[in-house]
């Protein structure tokens, strides 16, 4: 049998591949888009980029997630989910979107905004710019304009 006739995709009328009803397995990994020459990615990871290497992401971390630009999920299971410039290295962590923001301490989150940064552990920061958050356990701290 020729190799086309057991490929688990089908191209369709407009010429997309289509992909059978057919669960697949990534063990290592799956980039969409440019793969970075930087980055060391890690195991299970998912990045989805744009076509040039110079600001594609980087997940880095075992399970972890980078969408957006430029983003870097360097801890294990963090994630980025969008924007441009943003940092997950805390294990656990999560940058929503945003610029330039960083999730440093374990199981911490910063939702949007830019030039926020979360250093301690189970911390956030929700929008603003510019919110330092590292001297207290546990505390919501936002910037707002009301």
């Amino acid at each position: 049998s020729s190799l086309l006739s057991v490929i688990p995709f089908t191209q369709d009328a407009g010429g997309w591949w289509v992909a059978d009803k057919t669960m697949f397995r990534f063990p290592q990994g799956v980039v969409v888009g440019a793969k970075s020459s930087s980055c060391t990615y890690g195991e299970a990871t998912l990045s989805v980029n744009v076509v040039d290497d110079i600001d594609a992401n980087c997940p880095e971390g075992e399970g972890s997630v980078a969408f957006g630009r430029s983003n870097t999920a360097s801890s294990d299971y963090s994630s980025v989910l969008g924007g441009y410039g943003n940092t997950a290295s805390g294990s656990y962590s999560s940058v929503s979107g945003g610029f330039e923001n960083s999730a440093s301490g374990d199981y911490s989150s910063v939702s949007g905004g830019s030039n926020n940064l979360v250093s301690n552990n189970h911390a956030s920061v929700y929008g603003g710019e510019v919110v330092l958050k590292q001297d207290l356990e546990s505390t919501l701290v936002f910037d707002s304009p009301f």
